[in-house]
């Protein structure tokens, strides 16, 4: 009886030798380094030297030593996109409007050349009746384009309005409504008008890539609120189509009293641009390699702040290590 409990003492102080072991083991983690101890992590090392000097011309390419261990590295350029100060935050660009259009007038109407106003409102208040329209504040902004001036012998001749610049318009933050203003004076023959290609750009400072449309002319939603000499015409009513706005008309108003109109958009805002979040590179170093060479070229000048983040993928417990660098890019 007294042999049987030895033997049982002794399996069982080896059976806790052997759990205490191996819980042991569970906190060790292994070195991909060589370290002499291959059970003992090895600390991670990182440190970032620059090839020449920190001053670079835009095109040159800019080579960066990485020094260390580090098995991955985050690499942020401080270009747009690609800058660490927004990591952790969304990057808003305020966005400025240019608006342009085609335009074309043909005959036979010589006492309404200047038969088209382009105007916009921030109290107008969405309801679309003549009186309604008129007790909102319409302010002129055609002299910002180019109106086609002369009469054209066909419908299909169009002149280019340029690129105007109305974000002055988007600065109170009301939504913006756009009119087309047009008439046909009493006793004349009328002009007709017409208007294609109608858009709203928003342009992007500083990052060209990010700017494009805002509004086509199907988007404007523009419709006609008439006056009533003008709303009381039999035929030749103007008309709104998703590519054409037309003014028409009465061929002969030399009997005829004045008439006008309003094209009228749907309320326009202009919306900043969202580009989420930067992202960084994410640079993959060759293990067992303690210097690694990194290359980029900055396109355009400016002063960037360049910011390395190293981690190792096999310690988990290992804080990350960070190193900046200042880098002047001239033209």
């Amino acid at each position: 009886m007294r042999n049987f409990i030895n033997r049982y003492l002794i399996m069982l102080c080896m059976f806790a030798l052997l759990v205490s072991c191996n819980e042991a083991m569970e906190d060790i983690e292994p070195s991909p380094y060589g370290s002499d101890n291959p059970t003992v992590p090895a600390p991670i090392a990182f440190d970032v030297k620059m090839k020449e000097s920190n001053t670079f011309k835009a095109g040159d390419t800019v080579k960066f030593i990485l020094e260390g261990n580090a098995n991955i590295v985050n690499f942020y350029s401080g270009t747009a996109g690609n800058d660490y100060a927004f990591r952790d935050k969304e990057r808003l660009y305020d966005v400025m409007a240019r608006l342009s259009f085609e335009s074309n007038k043909t005959p036979v109407g010589s006492g309404n050349i200047d038969c088209a106003e382009l105007l916009y409102a921030t109290d107008f208040n969405g309801t679309y009746t003549y009186e309604n329209i008129k007790n909102a504040t319409w302010k002129p902004i055609t002299s910002r384009f180019l109106l086609q001036n002369e009469l054209q012998a066909t419908a299909t001749t169009f002149a280019a309005s340029g690129n105007g610049d109305v974000s002055d318009l988007f600065s109170g933050g009301k939504p913006v409504y756009f009119a087309w203003l047009c008439k046909t004076n009493a006793g004349t023959n009328r002009t007709q008008f017409r208007v294609q290609n109608f858009k709203l750009e928003g342009i992007v400072a500083g990052n060209s890539s990010l700017s494009g449309d805002l509004y086509s002319q199907l988007q404007f939603g523009f419709q006609w609120v008439l006056n009533g000499a003008a709303a009381a015409q039999a035929s030749n009513l103007p008309t709104v189509s998703s590519t054409l706005l037309t003014w028409s008309g009465i061929f002969n108003n030399l009997t005829g009293p004045y008439k006008d109109g309003y094209a009228i958009s749907k309320p326009i805002v202009l919306p900043q641009f969202n580009a989420g979040k930067d992202m960084p590179t994410v640079i993959i170093t060759k293990q067992k390699e303690n210097v690694f060479e990194y290359k980029y070229i900055y396109k355009e000048a400016g002063n960037y702040e360049v910011v390395f983040v190293a981690s190792n993928t096999t310690s988990s417990k290992q804080p990350e290590i960070l190193k900046k660098v200042n880098i002047t890019i001239s033209r």
